[in-house]
């Protein structure tokens, strides 16, 4: 004797792959349905615009040193003539103002450069984890959006999970199963494609957190 339930077999673990950054796809370095590894190249997206913000962020960080330097230069030698009452106090005070604009101008560039380079990296789509991919929704040449467009999806094969409804009134003897400790070679649950019974048998991981009020099931979890 068994009961049977229409089930469906769910990924533990899925991704939709979006670009973070805006561009055109320069190439697609996978074939639809492939076995994917974690940080497995996927897709690359035209980075010459990129490339080219970083390096003129590095040329301004270059322009942001000499002035911290020169700043750095004068703010010492006022220093030195203000120890014998050779300078004005303003012009003091003036030298260390610039000193200190000269520094935060030179941090920000270097935040700028680290921004630039994250957006460099973001031209290169990986591999979250180890899975499968399924059709790609861009090629070759396809715009694609920042955030927006959807590229691809990954989803996990090593460990699946079924979902399946039951009636309200099994919930006590579903929590009975769950809280029992099933041991992972008990054969209460299997499951069937068709007249074809899956080989290794499932267990019980938990309940749904309500029962569905317009069906008056709720949720199990294999």
């Amino acid at each position: 004797y068994f009961d049977e339930y229409p089930a469906t077999v769910i990924p533990l673990n899925q991704v939709d792959l979006r670009p973070q950054v805006s561009g055109f796809i320069t190439g697609v370095y996978f074939k639809d349905g492939d076995a994917v590894k974690k940080g497995q190249l996927l897709y690359s997206i035209d980075a010459q615009l990129y490339a080219a913000n970083y390096q003129q962020a590095v040329a301004n960080l270059k322009v942001v040193e000499a002035n911290l330097n020169k700043a750095q230069k004068d703010a010492d030698r006022f220093h030195e003539l203000d120890k014998n009452d050779a300078v004005a106090k303003q012009l003091v005070d003036n030298a260390d103002a610039a000193l200190e604009v000269a520094r935060k101008q030179a941090e920000a560039s270097k935040a700028n450069i680290a921004a630039v380079q994250t957006n460099v990296n973001y031209t290169k789509v990986y591999a979250p984890f180890d899975g499968v991919i399924g059709i790609s929704m861009v090629k070759t040449g396809t715009a694609v959006t920042a955030g927006q467009t959807l590229l691809n999806t990954v989803s996990s094969v090593k460990e699946i999970a079924v979902d399946f409804n039951v009636d309200q009134k099994e919930i006590y003897r579903f929590t009975t199963l769950m809280n029992g400790q099933q041991k992972t070679s008990d054969s209460t649950f299997t499951l069937a494609f068709g007249l074809d019974v899956y080989p290794y048998p499932g267990k019980i991981s938990l309940l749904d957190r309500s029962v569905n009020p317009q069906t008056g099931t709720i949720k199990a979890r294999l």
